[in-house]
């Protein structure tokens, strides 16, 4: 399936849908909602935008692009698969009127934000190029980080690793949209590990969200300069084969969810779900369904999901998809010179130790 014939279809999935609900039009605002309708494009200016930088309408009748002057010439060229869209330009300082003039011209329309449940959905139940883009993204992803990784030297600091994981993620054309770095001992007392000043002196933990195309995976590596680093992290790989086991067709989120915290306990760190998120289901977005015991989303085979279980000194991180038989692909597997464990049947990545 061509990007064009990807984008058309999915003009389609929505077309059906105002038809459905007797709703004449539906604006695109959101940039991972553009990524998922221009079957990869980019509609962002800036890694963290939100919103993306033109608007796509679909009406029952065709889909157009609503965007400034300064940006349609680059989503037309680079971003958005040939001849597919209809042009609807204006100049730059008439931004603030692209919603209002579409609706002088189209009649009352909704959007993306409004709509943004079914959106959601649509763009987590994957088409099989979609499944193809995430496989090649998961390996390159996790082949930039442990690249980086090891270059890192003690005594370098947090915000130099960071530099070094970017750099190999954006020489293969990943967007580094999240680096978290934790050096010695700081993942004992803060679990988002912005990166710092502070030097890696006994080892380090790097965890990316990279994107590629729109789509979103998540991993985790781990490096020792001194024995012991990241001691109890074989016991957490514990809880994060209970949450692999969970995750098949059928299961719940909050299902996915009770079993991991169980598992916290059943390693002698009860209660310490308390202290970060679990992780939950990917897609265009790091996290589409952040789970928690109330979650009653159903797991789905083709899905993609990242679980981030983690205690003081210690996380564990890798996106899988779900397979036929309840089993997980896992997107960012190691690579075979990175250390592995076997846990649970699965290889998983062990701590890397360097001189």
């Amino acid at each position: 399936m061509t990007r064009k014939e990807e984008c058309n279809a999915k003009v389609q999935k929505i077309q059906k849908m105002l038809t459905e609900n007797d709703l004449d039009g539906v604006v695109i605002k959101r940039q991972a909602n553009f990524s998922w309708l221009a079957a990869g494009g980019r509609g962002f200016i800036g890694l963290a935008g939100e919103n993306a930088c033109g608007m796509l309408l679909v009406t029952k009748d065709d889909i157009y692009l609503a965007a400034n002057n300064i940006e349609t010439p680059r989503l037309i060229a680079e971003e958005i698969p040939e001849e597919t869209v209809r042009l609807l330009p204006t100049k730059w300082w008439h931004d603030g009127q692209i919603v209002q003039n579409l609706e002088r011209q189209f009649g009352v329309l909704t959007d993306d934000f409004v709509m943004e449940d079914w959106f959601k959905k649509a763009r987590t139940h994957f088409m099989p190029d979609e499944v193809r883009r995430f496989r090649k993204l998961g390996i390159m992803s996790a082949r930039a980080l442990e690249k980086a990784c090891k270059k890192v030297r003690r005594g370098m600091s947090e915000m130099e690793i960071a530099g070094l994981i970017s750099a190999e993620l954006w020489s293969v054309g990943i967007e580094p949209i999240t680096l978290l770095i934790a050096a010695d001992d700081r993942s004992s007392y803060v679990r988002h590990y912005v990166p710092t000043k502070k030097k890696a002196e006994k080892g380090f933990i790097a965890s990316i969200c990279a994107r590629k195309g729109g789509l979103v995976v998540s991993a985790t590596r781990l490096v020792g300069f001194e024995a012991g680093f990241a001691g109890d992290y074989k016991k957490l790989l514990e809880v994060e084969r209970v949450a692999f086991e969970a995750t098949k067709a059928g299961h719940t989120l909050g299902m996915v969810f009770s079993s991991i915290c169980d598992a916290y306990s059943s390693i002698g760190y009860e209660g310490e779900w308390k202290n970060h998120h679990q992780g939950g289901m990917t897609g265009y977005a790091a996290r589409e369904y952040r789970a928690d015991s109330t979650t009653k989303l159903v797991i789905e085979e083709a899905q993609a999901y990242a679980w981030n279980p983690s205690i003081p000194g210690a996380k564990c991180e890798d996106t899988v998809l779900t397979a036929p038989g309840g089993k997980i692909e896992i997107l960012t597997s190691c690579s075979e010179d990175w250390p592995t464990i076997e846990i649970g049947g699965l290889i998983r990545p062990d701590v890397l130790y360097v001189q």
